[in-house]
């Protein structure tokens, strides 16, 4: 596909190193002429300087002869204003980073007229993550396939797993490996497709798939014994992000207080919230956690803007016996760096999750969905085996797909599970395949 990115920002940056890792054709447009010099001279693009929402300058890039245009900078308006023009041009497939909710929920935008396909606001993706995670105590990520009928889910294993120092292989009899596929193990920094001679160690990092309503007491199982539900949910930050994650916790019974440095923006945050706890404070003061009286049950979410004080506030409050951290870090260079040293919990980037989220639009016209971990590589990507495919009429057991990839779930109809070897794929089948970096290009060919 020929692919123009608007926008040499961050997300921009780390969009075009992805395309152009699986083999598009991409074009970058942005006014800083900095920032393009920076991206030409790490990848194989063409740059062009300009206003990405003019028309002069979308015709220079001829945006016209373009497959799919990604207006990802940091203003809405020229997002909106770039994907109108391309409309106008002729272009079929259209995306838009917007950050300003009322473009997308208000009944007077009509994004549809304005030209954009498809809205990515990556505040609300991010608040989702997370929110996903302190639903489910005891896990480091989750996220749903399949429609979310299935759940792949990622697990740090402590010292009274029942999974340590055994190979799998020797858990073929559990009940719960007859529910469950594994697709991912972490162990020392490298990742890899578990096989039954795997072993796993206190601190791994598994992945696993399952039906939605097994994995509380899966990870209970796994973590070896029950975990406690999170009775209350501390937010750093009153951003965009911060408010969002704080409205989707006001749904449940988790207690939820949002910390605010400026006085202004946390006034602002109280008369957004009905229930939530709104405090003008400081979240690095030892003083801050202590009068709210954190523990064991409570989760802390340090989503400001400033990636060091939410680390050093994540810190803090781990000192303090908070049982769950997350910290937002803005440069996704540094996500594999803060897991690797396991300072946290977990951590979210807003730059990576509407990576994401757009990643979907682009695999292949056989690929139908695209899903991606925060915390480890690869790929989990939804295809289906389409009439007269030779795939169809093929024992589970005996498909022979390329190494690195692992078909973690199959949906049938109205129906998705975790299929047995003796599963015998039939036409119209949606399978779930979990794919390593180095062959998630490739599934889309292996399906044809």
């Amino acid at each position: 596909m020929r692919i123009v990115i608007i926008g040499a920002g961050i997300t921009g940056r780390n969009l075009a190193d992805k395309l152009c890792s699986i083999g598009h054709d991409v074009i970058v447009i942005d006014n800083d002429a900095r920032a393009l010099t920076n991206i030409e001279t790490e990848l194989d693009v063409l740059t062009i300087q300009g206003n990405g929402s003019t028309p002069d300058t979308l015709a220079n890039a001829e945006v016209a002869k373009a497959d799919l245009v990604v207006a990802v900078t940091s203003q809405d308006e020229v997002n909106l204003l770039a994907c109108y023009f391309a409309r106008r041009a002729g272009i079929a497939h259209t995306i838009a980073r917007i950050s300003e909710m009322s473009y997308i929920n208000s009944p007077l935008a009509d994004l549809e007229k304005l030209g954009v396909d498809h809205a990515v606001s990556h505040n609300e993706q991010c608040a989702q993550e997370i929110f996903n995670v302190f639903r489910l105590p005891g896990t480091i990520e989750v996220t749903d396939l399949l429609g979310g009928k299935v759940a792949a889910v990622g697990i740090r294993l402590r010292s009274a797993s029942p999974l340590l120092d055994k190979p799998l292989k020797e858990f073929k009899e559990e009940e719960w490996f007859l529910k469950v596929r594994f697709i991912g193990l972490v162990h020392d920094g490298k990742l890899e497709i578990p096989s039954g001679e795997s072993h796993c160690r206190e601190g791994d990092d598994v992945y696993v798939v399952l039906a939605p309503e097994e994995t509380a007491s899966f990870v209970d199982w796994i973590l070896g014994g029950r975990t406690r539900n999170l009775q209350k949910v501390v937010i750093v930050g009153s951003g965009d992000l911060g408010l969002s994650l704080a409205e989707l916790l006001e749904e449940t019974s988790i207690e939820t207080v949002l910390i605010e440095s400026d006085r202004d923006r946390a006034e602002y945050a109280s008369e957004q919230l009905d229930r939530c706890l709104v405090i003008n404070a400081d979240a690095t003061k030892a003083a801050t956690l202590k009068e709210l009286g954190t523990d064991a049950e409570t989760a802390f979410a340090a989503v400001t803007g400033d990636e060091k004080m939410n680390i050093v506030s994540c810190l803090q409050a781990t000192q303090l016996g908070v049982g769950f951290t997350v910290a937002r870090i803005d440069n996704p260079e540094y996500v594999p760096i803060m897991g690797n040293l396991r300072l946290l919990d977990s951590v979210i980037c807003p730059h990576l999750s509407l990576v994401r989220a757009i990643l979907r639009f682009v695999r292949g016209e056989n690929v139908i969905d695209v899903g991606l971990f925060r915390c480890i590589s690869g790929e989990l990507q939804e295809v289906a085996i389409k009439p007269g495919s030779k795939w169809a009429g093929i024992r589970l057991s005996r498909t022979k797909l390329p190494k690195g990839m692992i078909i973690a779930a199959v949906q049938r109809g109205k129906q998705a599970f975790v299929p047995t070897g003796d599963f015998i794929l039939q036409e119209n089948d949606r399978l779930a395949v979990y794919c390593l970096p180095e062959t998630a290009s490739k599934l889309d060919s292996v399906f044809k």
